[in-house]
């Protein structure tokens, strides 16, 4: 089936999705949103191509058993969560054997377990801590849908790993790799993390407090080090010589945009509203010429759509949903087109089309309703 078809049939899909075991479609229900079929079509053909029910896991490519590599792993998991807000007939099911599956990246032979990139035996130590912490965002979703503790417990579990890459050099902050490759700090791996924390805080009444604050201290420490004047972030810090990468990929900038969001709902903090509304000001530089669509690859500016999203539930800027949708369709277009890219590219695509679609329909304004108020 190519990507037209999938389209086609996507329509019919969703029809069945609201009607209940066993009862017959009197009527068509009310049309839905393009962007709900839209998400359905690339997520349906990503699923019937690379899914491996015999492992419990996505391949990389189609025609190869060899599963995809831990950060699409993340975004695909992050695409399922968001499909079973809608689709949880179909997509709901694949979720705890997707989470079983991923269990052989998981080394628990190490001091303080976490995810290698690869399926591993144990006793590695090739784990990044920016891909470890995409893993705590998408499992703590996938809780407050689902209710599944083994999610939660597991994220926990992930992010005292993520947080075990901070130490003193430069002052704080989180390594990129656990064998310090590279020698730097990176900002992608601070936002996420102080993102997971708030997240995370939101579930232990009794953590609060203490992750909130660790959170506030990631935050101060990316501030300092890799925020540029315009109120963007940049990509990294080398350790022993300062040099700074600048480079200022979206989704820098997203995570740390969704920090200040919800360090403003776990404090009360006004500063932490401006600062989210100064990063949303200043992503227009992030867009292709004076359009409103990201010049990064769906992998990186997806997470800006997110971030966009979430700060127009906050503040209803007409600008960040506006950049949502118009990167959404462009996605779209390209995937609709045929254009060749990899797994992790296609799932960005997906997940960004649900989230736009959770914008646009009752299920999703309810789910993301509950998740920003939990905790306050």
């Amino acid at each position: 089936m190519n990507r037209q078809q999938f389209l086609r049939s996507s329509f019919a899909t969703l029809l069945a999705w609201r009607v209940a075991p066993g009862t017959a479609l009197a009527a068509a229900p009310p049309a839905a949103p393009a962007s709900l079929v839209k998400a359905l079509a690339v997520t349906a053909a990503i699923h019937a191509k690379h899914w491996m029910p015999e492992q419990s896991l996505y391949r990389s490519k189609p025609g190869t058993d060899h599963p995809e590599m831990l950060w699409g792993c993340s975004a695909l998991f992050a695409m399922l969560v968001a499909a079973s807000r809608h689709a949880p007939r179909i997509y709901q099911p694949v979720l705890p054997s997707f989470f079983a599956g991923l269990n052989r990246y998981w080394d628990a032979a190490v001091k303080i377990p976490g995810y290698e990139p690869c399926p591993t035996q144990g006793g590695g130590n090739d784990k990044y801590y920016d891909d470890n912490a995409w893993m705590v965002l998408t499992f703590a979703e996938a809780y407050q849908l689902t209710g599944d503790r083994k999610m939660i417990l597991r994220a926990y579990d992930t992010l005292t790993f993520v947080m075990s890459g901070w130490d003193d050099t430069l002052d704080g902050g989180i390594w990129w790799h656990e064998l310090h490759k590279e020698n730097r700090k990176n900002t992608c791996s601070n936002g996420p993390a102080a993102v997971g924390c708030l997240m995370l805080a939101k579930v232990r009444p009794e953590r609060r407090t203490r992750m909130v604050q660790r959170a506030l201290e990631i935050v101060i420490w990316t501030r300092k080090n890799l925020q540029a004047d315009d109120g963007l972030y940049m990509d990294s810090i080398q350790a022993e010589t300062r040099d700074i990468n600048r480079g200022t990929l979206t989704y820098n900038s997203a995570l740390m945009l969704r920090a200040e969001l919800m360090l403003h709902q776990a404090t009360g903090d006004e500063s932490h509203l401006k600062e989210a509304q100064r990063i949303g000001h200043a992503a227009d530089k992030l867009c292709q010429g004076q359009s409103a669509v990201y010049r990064d690859p769906p992998r990186w500016s997806h997470l800006m759509v997110e971030a966009d999203l979430q700060l127009h539930r906050k503040t209803a800027d007409p600008r960040a949903l506006q950049r949502a949708q118009a990167n959404a369709d462009a996605y779209y277009k390209r995937w609709q087109a045929g254009e060749e890219m990899s797994l992790l590219d296609a799932a960005s695509i997906a997940r960004a089309l649900w989230l736009v679609a959770d914008s646009e329909t009752e299920a999703g304004r309810t789910f993301w309703k509950k998740m920003d108020a939990a905790g306050r």
